[in-house]
Formats: structure tokens, C-alpha cells, sequence
């Protein structure tokens, strides 16, 4: 068996049937582990997942967690005039507290 460096991570992974990958799990982590590859595994040929260390994956949520901060800051930028000129931002929908509380908002 052989895995490739993760410097060719997108062209070169190795794909695993997941009743493959079973049998090999233990090289699979110790290559994960080690910065050797990132195996994907599929079940009947779809819905892939790819083997990552942890510390990779607490980078990966720290992105999102990241970005998702930037999105929300923009939002609040392009909705501030309007919200400071007591206007609707277009896009969004203004709700009393009686309308949310008895459920017409839903309708």
C-alpha cells in the first residue's frame, strides 16, 4: 500500500471503498497522522469523507468560525443605513412580538 504526500491532496488522493478502508485503518491513520495522505473513503462510490488529524480539523472550524464573523460583519454594514434611517433592509422582514409570539408569522 501506498499513500501520497499531502502537497497533492486534490489530484493525487487515493479514494477507499469504505469495506476497503476498514481493513486498512490502521495505515490510513498512521499516514493521516504522519502528513503522508488523506485518504477518501466512499460507501457504494458516493457520499465522501476524508480522513484528517484533529488538530486539521480544529484549523477547518476556525476558518468557518472565521469567515462566517466576516460575513456577519458585512451584513451588519450594508443593513446599517438602513436600520439607522428606520428602514427595512431589503431582503428582511419585521415581525411584532404578537406576530412571532401567535405563530402569523409563520403563516
Amino acid at each position: 500500500m501506498h499513500f501520497y504526500h499531502s502537497a497533492h491532496y486534490d489530484r493525487d488522493m487515493e479514494s477507499y471503498p469504505i469495506k476497503e478502508a476498514r481493513k486498512r485503518l490502521g495505515d490510513m491513520h498512521a499516514a493521516v497522522v504522519h502528513g503522508r495522505a488523506h485518504p477518501r473513503i466512499t460507501k457504494n462510490g458516493r457520499d465522501p469523507v476524508v480522513m484528517i488529524t484533529e488538530q486539521e480539523w480544529q484549523e477547518l472550524q476556525q476558518l468557518r468560525r472565521e469567515r462566517a464573523a466576516r460575513l456577519a460583519d458585512q451584513e451588519a454594514g450594508r443593513i446599517k443605513p438602513y436600520l439607522d434611517a428606520g428602514r427595512t433592509p431589503p431582503g428582511y422582514e419585521v415581525y411584532t412580538r404578537e406576530q412571532v409570539a401567535s405563530g402569523d408569522w409563520l403563516a
